[in-house]
């Protein structure tokens, strides 16, 4: 079989998926700082157990619920026996620009931050707006993220040159973004997001790769943001990039109607990855160098995908 995964969303990449599974890394994270967001479930916390099996000297979790990220801490010290003290938990309200904006600036306050990932995501199963009138998958994983990652980035930049060593910011995408059809949009009309904010243009799958389309433009965007910052050019830098964990168990359709999850886990029961599988991409993408800078990492390698269209 092939070495890297077939394109898009398809069945044959949840069945390479299944069957290739990234190895588990063991690179030690002794006396560094690792930002998790979405921390308290799924691939998150999977990714947060790792972390403190393998030393980091502290984790820094953004949760949506306060008592949920005490509950994923307290299961991460039994059963690693890492120190409660060293996970420090800040609220984190993803569909609200204030919520972001007033976590970035308790982030301050942190020394430095070594590895930042952003994780939060969701999967909506119908159309739902956000406080900030943009529609619920995109609000979360497009514009809110792009946001952390813009406000974060400068410290991350500082943190370096204290630090004398690269720092990295990790976004969660998906080898979706490869196969999104961008026909849909109307190109008299450069509004974009209102357009993918409208009702009649929902549609779960569709929704889904648009977000991660536009994740791309968010490292694309980044990657130009680092060459310009100073605080990042004359320092060891900040390295970003992006990572898929492929399809995994996970509660991200905990919201669809109980008829839809029956056959939804099925499909993950005998075809997913489990979340800790997928977590090890999101480990493994942060021990990478420079030459990840830019680049979309699954699976152990390196996938191309096409530079989005100009006219977005």
């Amino acid at each position: 079989m092939a070495d890297t995964p077939p394109d898009g969303a398809s069945a044959a990449m949840i069945w390479w998926s299944g069957r290739h599974t990234p190895a588990n890394p063991t690179e030690s994270f002794a006396g560094k700082t690792v930002l998790i967001t979405g921390a308290n479930a799924g691939l998150g916390f999977e990714a947060a157990l790792k972390f403190a099996a393998l030393g980091a000297s502290r984790l820094v979790f953004g949760v949506r619920s306060l008592q949920r990220g005490k509950e994923a801490r307290a299961r991460i010290c039994q059963q690693t026996g890492y120190d409660e003290d060293n996970i420090q938990l800040y609220e984190l309200e993803m569909s609200s620009f204030d919520s972001v904006k007033g976590f970035a600036a308790r982030l301050s306050e942190e020394v430095t931050i070594d590895i930042a990932i952003l994780n939060a995501g969701i999967t909506a199963p119908s159309f739902r707006l956000s406080s900030e009138g943009h529609e619920m998958s995109i609000q979360i994983m497009v514009l809110s993220t792009a946001l952390l990652a813009i406000l974060i980035l400068p410290q991350l930049g500082r943190s370096a040159q204290l630090s004398k060593r690269p720092t990295h910011l990790e976004l969660v995408t998906s080898i979706a973004c490869r196969t999104t059809n961008i026909d849909c949009f109307s190109k008299s009309n450069s509004a974009i997001l209102n357009q993918v904010s409208q009702p009649s243009f929902f549609g779960v799958q569709r929704q889904y790769g648009m977000a991660k389309l536009f994740q791309m433009y968010i490292l694309e965007g980044l990657v130009q943001a680092t060459s310009s910052m100073e605080s990042i050019k004359n320092g060891p830098g900040v390295i970003i990039n992006a990572v898929c964990p492929g399809p995994c168990k996970t509660t991200l359709g905990r919201d669809f109607p109980f008829i839809l999850q029956i056959p939804m886990r099925l499909l993950q029961t005998v075809f997913f990855r489990t979340a800790e599988q997928g977590a090890r991409s999101y480990v493994s993408g942060v021990t990478l160098g420079s030459e990840s800078h830019g680049k979309f990492w699954n699976s152990d390698t390196f996938i191309e995908y096409v530079s989005p269209p100009s006219f977005v």
